[in-house]
């Protein structure tokens, strides 16, 4: 019995130690979004995965020069630091102090501002890596398993897609979590999924669900015409440009 019990506890460890983690390429992010997904990436290396985070010139909260296990893949951003900060402030001035007391026409004509404002500073950061031959190159020379995404920022689908890679997306924060849906394929039911920012949780009565479905409809019509046909016609240049660097 002693001999039988050695021979298993052998052959789990030698199983243990000739597994091989995956290779994961991270998208960048910024502020509370950053010092969330920190965590997560300490517990990928935990588990044997190597990890390489894309990092724009002008960060708030990402440093090459602390201390990491996983590692850096730094990218320009045409968007200065002072005028990032000046949108998040702006923007945080309004989800913690005005939200609360703004009816959901308010809410939504704001929250459509800072989109479109976001989407712009976005596609700045996205020219960084994708239209970077150099960058694009290294990444796909990395032979990477998955890209890890925060969806606040855009541009993670389309690098995905280009590197032929899986794309897992960290939480919904999305609108009616749309981008979540669209891009994560994630599973959002309207008649039991509450939509970011509907202010319902999941124990909803009938009228609080027909509200959330008619809440997940609205937004979609309007983030069509406001979000993603900036960003269709973005992903349609770029992937003629892919094409062509290929020929």
């Amino acid at each position: 019995m002693e001999l039988r019990l050695s021979a298993c506890i052998l052959l789990v460890l030698c199983a243990t130690w000739s597994a091989d983690g995956g290779n994961i390429l991270v998208w960048y992010t910024d502020g509370s979004h950053w010092i969330n997904m920190k965590p997560v990436l300490e517990t990928l290396v935990d588990r044997g995965h190597q990890v390489t985070v894309l990092i724009p010139s002008s960060s708030m909260y990402m440093n090459t020069n602390e201390p990491a296990r996983f590692r850096y893949e730094p990218f320009n951003a045409s968007f200065s630091l002072e005028a990032l900060e000046e949108f998040l402030e702006e923007f945080l001035q309004f989800a913690l102090y005005e939200f609360d007391y703004m009816n959901y026409l308010e809410i939504f004509t704001r929250i459509i501002k800072y989109v479109n404002t976001h989407l712009q500073i976005s596609i700045q950061y996205l020219d960084g890596v994708v239209k970077s031959e150099v960058i694009m190159k290294k990444l796909k020379e990395g032979n990477y398993d998955l890209l890890l995404a925060d969806p606040v920022k855009a541009g993670s689908d389309l690098v995905a897609d280009i590197l032929g890679i899986p794309l897992i997306l960290s939480f919904r924060c999305f609108l009616a979590n749309n981008w979540e849906r669209h891009c994560g394929q994630m599973p959002a039911p309207p008649s039991f999924v509450p939509g970011a920012m509907s202010k319902l949780t999941d124990k909803m009565d009938f009228s609080e669900r027909v509200w959330n479905f008619l809440f997940y409809t609205f937004h979609d019509i309007v983030t069509d015409h406001t979000f993603w046909n900036v960003l269709d016609r973005y992903y349609s240049d770029v992937k003629g440009e892919q094409r062509g660097m290929k020929h």
